[in-house]
């Protein structure tokens, strides 16, 4: 680390990890309001976290203008010090996380569309019956939190967790079908090849490309004008099937649960999704996340039993 800065992480530092910490707020988003948001402070105290850190540097960090606030060259040599405080800060409450022994706290668990909305609600809720000295929270996201930063505790994932810091447990397969309402087939003849898809509405992604991949290893190539009805929001793809606007694709163990649902192509050997549960190495001892984690693992063998949707 440059010198210069090195007299920021030493024990007699003048400058407060607040002040710091407004700051990298500030350099990452651009503005003192989305930096207050970020940090749950007000605006005027972030705003006078840089007004007090530029007067103890005494040099401009920022830039000022009606379009936000931009790094002066003096201000980004501050960010790359700014950062690597707060990765150590982070790894330290991670650490602090693991070692506390206390089971009354806060877990935070990721998950995507379809277990954060359809199946682990209902799980929450019974595992706070019988853990009323643990408070849940619930991140419902298609993107992968990250575990490092603390985004969250624990992770549901639909893949295998590849980074190295991350431990993981598969739980289960989670077998996929082409599905649609009974109703939509009978207004005409019905599809025999997955080739045959183009000529129905097919329910599919816009930007995300992990249908067309996934059909790629299938030996189909597909391109986004071939789903008639495009959307990246998965809970979408399951009521455009359950409605009958189209043909999709969903959890077999899902689509069953629903009425009037039937299954498209049977036979078609569409690959399966890996069910993990994951958290950082660092808190994996602690146990308040230990306990979600087996209570998690048992109760997601099955995911669909509580699902009532």
């Amino acid at each position: 680390m440059d010198l210069r800065y090195r007299k920021m992480y030493c024990g007699t530092m003048r400058y407060s990890w607040d002040l710091i910490r407004s700051f990298q707020a500030v350099a990452e988003t651009g503005s003192l309001s989305a930096a207050s948001r970020r940090q749950s402070l007000t605006q005027p105290t972030v705003g006078r976290h840089i007004d007090l850190l530029e007067a103890e540097l005494k040099v401009p960090l920022f830039i000022r203008s009606r379009d936000g606030m931009a790094l002066t060259p003096k201000g980004e040599d501050l960010y790359a010090a700014a950062q690597q405080m707060g990765e150590s800060a982070t790894a330290f409450e991670r650490l602090a996380s693991g070692l506390d022994e206390d089971i009354s706290g806060t877990v935070r668990i990721s998950a995507n569309e379809v277990f954060g909305v359809l199946i682990l609600p209902g799980l929450i809720g019974e595992f706070i019956a019988a853990n009323p000295s643990i408070d849940i929270e619930l991140v419902v996201s298609n993107g992968a939190s990250n575990l490092l930063k603390r985004d969250a505790d624990v992770a549901i994932r639909m893949f295998r967790p590849t980074q190295n810091d991350l431990v993981a447990r598969k739980i289960s397969q989670l077998p996929l079908g082409l599905f649609t309402h009974r109703d939509y087939l009978a207004r005409g003849p019905v599809p025999t090849s997955f080739d045959d898809l183009r000529n129905f509405v097919f329910v599919g992604f816009d930007r995300d490309t992990s249908l067309i991949e996934a059909a790629r290893m299938m030996g189909v190539n597909l391109i986004p004008d071939d789903f008639r009805f495009r959307t990246d929001n998965i809970l979408s793809h399951i009521w455009a099937i359950r409605s009958g606007a189209g043909i999709g694709v969903t959890h077999i163990g899902l689509a069953q649960r629903w009425d009037g649902v039937v299954q498209v192509l049977p036979d078609l050997p569409l690959p399966s999704l890996d069910l993990w549960i994951a958290c950082h190495a660092d808190v994996r001892y602690n146990k308040r996340v230990r306990t979600v984690m087996d209570f998690l693992a048992e109760r997601l063998i099955d995911p669909y039993a509580t699902c009532d949707i």
